[in-house]
């Protein structure tokens, strides 16, 4: 039977493995089961939004489409051949389309995808970037004015004899900057369309996927939570927001309007996955549109807006205002992830190398720790002395664990030992631990980052698959070294609460099996940092106990 001392240990195990299990499901909660599709019985529907229209296909008995809305302006046979043109940087290469007048794909020049070539952003299934949803009258084909290679400008015919007219510039990076321009006075709030976002590769899962604006505070809609809304069709949130977004894991497109919006429109999509991507793996979508009031104009109407089509990079986001660096959603500990960020970045410039940058970090931040798991690694030799008074105090009040208990806190009383210490190192280090979790996830600087054998240090580190088990050296590593620190670790407690301390490494070896290989690799470098320490620490001569003066 086990004592009242070790069942607490197992229920605070078990506490601690259900809430863990309990946050991660708020910060990535599981895709709900959509209803099924219905083969027969296909309609169109048009719900209102703040007086603006969209569609939305639906099945049966209402169940919404899992296949991607789209909404043509004009009959597809009355539809003039689609143009493009381009605009282009050292950064980025936009593609507009004339059917909508927006940008149908953006090709990232400094980023490469996992197949080869350049990541490219597309609006697949959905109306481009940059669209316009909602004037009077229906909208023709988009005629290209003027192309430069920074710049466009093209003009639209409405029906009823009205125009629509954009003017956009390039600047150096990945921001767009211009007017839309509505030739009639007009007083309603029009759609602006964010774009779409999807994850790049099936290595990227959905948790990044999602829709994104600042209200009272940052708010954040992921897929799960669209999907639901779409269900019940809900695909609207009035706000007053100074943008909105659609992101995923590393990539993200923020339209920024000079008026503030009144609304934020979303959907979910379910898109068609390329030839190689795993049939078990979904790839879903997020889109969205903000509803922007005008300004008026001589005769007319307009909008003023910057668009951000590129990397989730911290400051390029800072730079833009208006709070747009809270896209990188870091969480509660998200000053933590901002200076650990900071730092990574420092190293990389001192060593260009991520992995080199992550374990610099890593022994900056066992420097700083090292005064606390000092007081730790002392406390539990002070304890593992007390180990046959202990037992020598449990064999004498077996019967009374009241008493016991009483006589070991007056045993560590008298010797100023305190027996929780040991744990003090774990949990200072929690903030730090969630900090580095959500900035390495999420870092761009990781993408595609290659350190020894990990090609890509923002995924894990599999370097082949054993009947259908990918095999990631980096955690089994860090758990080979939890089992040496244990070892090494003065034994405290008994039997069974030491044997019930060795399924620590196995847990962590589930959670960190499909973490990115950057942080494995953190937690593998701190853990042979401790053991370092740790075999230092108990091998220092105890420091002599100082004498009291006994009074004459």
């Amino acid at each position: 039977m086990m004592d009242k001392k070790t069942i607490g240990v197992v229920a605070a195990c078990m506490l601690a493995l259900f809430g863990w299990q309990f946050v991660m499901s708020r910060i990535y909660p599981p895709i709900p089961k959509r209803a099924a599709v219905a083969t027969n019985g296909l309609t169109q529907a048009v719900f209102e939004t703040n007086g603006v229209a969209a569609i939305t296909n639906l099945t049966g008995e209402g169940a919404p489409r899992l296949e991607a809305a789209t909404a043509p302006s004009e009959p597809e046979q009355d539809r003039p051949a689609e143009e493009f043109a381009t605009l282009k940087n050292d950064f980025v290469r936009l593609e507009f389309t004339s059917w909508g007048g927006g940008l149908r794909k953006a090709e990232m020049l400094q980023h490469k995808a996992k197949e080869g070539g350049h990541v490219i952003l597309e609006t697949e299934g959905h109306r481009p970037a940059l669209a316009v949803e909602g004037l009077p009258g229906r909208e023709g084909a988009y005629e290209f004015v003027r192309v430069t290679d920074t710049s466009i400008v093209m003009r639209a015919n409405l029906t009823g004899g009205a125009t629509v007219t954009k003017r956009l510039e390039l600047t150096d990076d990945y921001l767009l900057t211009g007017t839309i321009q509505y030739s009639r006075p007009l007083t309603q709030a029009v759609q602006i369309v964010i774009g779409q976002m999807a994850p790049l590769h099936p290595g990227e899962t959905l948790d990044f996927v999602g829709v994104d604006w600042l209200a009272k505070k940052y708010e954040h809609r992921n897929l799960p939570e669209l999907w639901s809304r779409n269900v019940k069709q809900i695909y609207t949130e009035p706000t007053s927001t100074p943008w909105g977004a659609v992101k995923d894991q590393f990539f993200t497109m923020v339209l920024t309007p000079s008026t503030n919006a009144v609304a934020i429109h979303y959907m979910p999509h379910r898109l068609v996955s390329p030839p190689d991507w795993p049939v078990n793996v979904p790839r879903d979508a997020a889109s969205a549109a903000l509803a922007v009031p005008p300004t008026a104009t001589d005769g007319g109407a307009a909008w003023e807006v910057s668009f951000y089509v590129g990397p989730k990079e911290y400051g390029r986001l800072k730079a833009l205002g208006r709070s747009q660096e809270q896209l990188m959603d870091f969480g509660i500990f998200g000053f933590l992830s901002i200076i650990l960020l900071k730092s990574m970045n420092f190293f990389h410039n001192l060593i260009p190398n991520y992995g080199v940058a992550i374990i610099l970090v890593t022994i900056l931040i066992k420097l700083i720790f090292w005064p606390v798991q000092a007081k730790a690694i002392r406390s539990m030799k002070e304890m593992q002395k007390f180990q046959p008074l202990m037992a020598k105090l449990k064999e004498k009040f077996k019967d009374d664990p009241q008493r016991m208990n009483a006589e070991m806190m007056k045993l560590y009383k008298e010797h100023k030992v305190n027996p929780f210490s040991g744990c003090l190192p774990m949990l200072v280090q929690i903030p730090v631990f969630f900090a580095l979790f959500a900035m390495l996830r999420s870092a761009i600087e990781l993408r595609g980052a290659s350190f020894l054998w990990v090609a890509d240090l923002s995924q894990p580190d599999t370097i082949f698959h054993l009947f259908g088990l990918p095999i990631n050296p980096l955690p089994i590593l860090m758990t080979g070294s939890m089992v040496w620190q244990q070892k090494l670790t003065p034994t405290i407690g008994d039997a069974q609460q030491q044997k019930i301390m060795m399924f620590m490494p196995l847990i962590m070896l589930f959670f960190f099996y499909t973490a990115s290989s950057g942080l494995a690799l953190y937690w593998t470098v701190q853990q042979f940092l401790s053991i370092a320490q740790q075999w230092w620490s108990l091998r220092q001569p105890d420091a002599p106990k100082a004498v009291p003066i006994k009074a004459k």
